[in-house]
């Protein structure tokens, strides 16, 4: 059984991994922006091992207050605080030779990572309130949308329990990454909400599909499945094709570099100019060092319109000044002045020449 829909490369390789580690009990973490499919990726790892006819128990860490958390992983004992009349397993004694989801993990309080890195360590632990060990055999599975990684480096996530449940790694990919699959996607979600058709025939149409294939998708295949069950509904797919048409053009128009003309102020080349004479007049400098620093500070100069134009926006600085992403942060760093990624451009943005070029002003 393989509930994961979609053929492309990136689908084939989580089906690939999992058939991999399967039934390895290894921790698994599986990452990915919201509505991607995480879950879906946890319960075909369920379904696939040999668990599967024990519970598979979902936890989602950022709905419930830490003090809340603690109790509902692993229960109270009659009377471990005001309203405890009775005591209650919790969701570790309940998954027990099943498969725990920890999803959101990435908002899991730090004191409580740290009881569940040694729940991990010793497959054993205390209800609430308890003093008697219970032990389980549970296979745990954590989801995130946080990049852990840079959450480790600013030390909002345990460094130790990062690497206790990032055994294996599945990243799961953004729909707008893998749109092969929408047409096997809509398939899916067609024959899934048939019922709510009251029979009437589900066609998308080329036109709806291609607007699809070229839409962003910031909601990832949640958001596909809702446009399905919405055109089942509300038989309405012109409108649907208007709207993401519309959101398309929004979306482009924000990505585009303003292409403004513009004519550079004739005084920086009297000024190169001016200041290549005099330095002439004392000593002959080589016709390389003229061209480092002529070069130096015409690109400072275009450089900074460029990052005006578009407001701080690098990679729209980037794209209009025709080099790479990565090019023009080499040269701000060159230059000796970081420039967020969105800003509004004024005086104290302006790019420094590194001190053996300032002379040459």
């Amino acid at each position: 059984m393989n509930l994961i829909i979609g053929n492309s490369p990136p689908v084939r390789r989580i089906k690939d991994l999992i058939n991999q580690v399967v039934d390895t009990d290894l921790s698994i973490l599986i990452c990915g922006e919201s509505g991607v499919g995480k879950e879906l990726v946890a319960r075909t790892l369920h379904e696939l091992s040999y668990r599967r006819d024990h519970p598979l128990v979902k936890v989602n860490c950022a709905a419930l207050p830490s003090e809340l958390l603690e109790s509902e992983l692993f229960g109270y004992e009659r009377g471990a605080f005001t309203g405890a009349v009775q005591p209650k397993p919790g969701k570790f004694e309940l998954a027990d030779e099943g498969t725990i989801l920890l999803d959101e993990i990435g908002d899991m309080p730090v004191a409580l990572q740290a009881k569940l890195l040694q729940v991990l360590q010793d497959s054993e632990f205390a209800r609430v309130g308890g003093v008697r060990n219970i032990c389980v055999n549970t296979w745990m599975i954590s989801a995130t949308n946080h990049d852990l990684d840079e959450e480790v480096r600013k030390g909002k996530f345990r460094e130790d329990f990062y690497y206790r449940i990032n055994i294996i790694k599945i990243v799961v990919p953004p729909l707008r990454d893998r749109k092969e699959d929408i047409p096997f996607l809509l398939e899916h979600f067609i024959r899934k909400y048939r019922s709510m058709s009251k029979g009437r025939i589900i066609d998308i149409s080329s036109n709806l599909e291609k607007a699809f294939t070229e839409y962003h998708w910031p909601g990832n295949v949640r958001e596909l499945e809702n446009y399905v069950r919405r055109l089942i509904v509300l038989k309405d797919p012109d409108l649907l094709e208007k709207e993401i048409l519309e959101s398309i053009g929004r979306q482009t128009s924000e990505d585009r570099p303003v292409a403004e003309v513009w004519t550079p102020d004739e005084s920086i080349i009297d000024s190169v100019l001016d200041n290549c004479r005099q330095e002439m007049q004392t000593r002959f400098p080589s016709l390389k060092k003229i061209r480092k620093k002529s070069l130096a500070r015409i690109e400072k100069v275009v450089i900074e319109e460029a990052l005006k134009r578009t407001k701080g926006n690098r990679k729209q600085a980037a794209q209009l000044l025709q080099i790479s992403y990565k090019a023009l942060l080499y040269k701000i760093k060159d230059f000796g002045a970081e420039v967020p990624a969105r800003c509004s451009y004024d005086d104290s943005l302006e790019l420094k020449l590194p001190k053996e070029l300032e002379s040459f002003i």
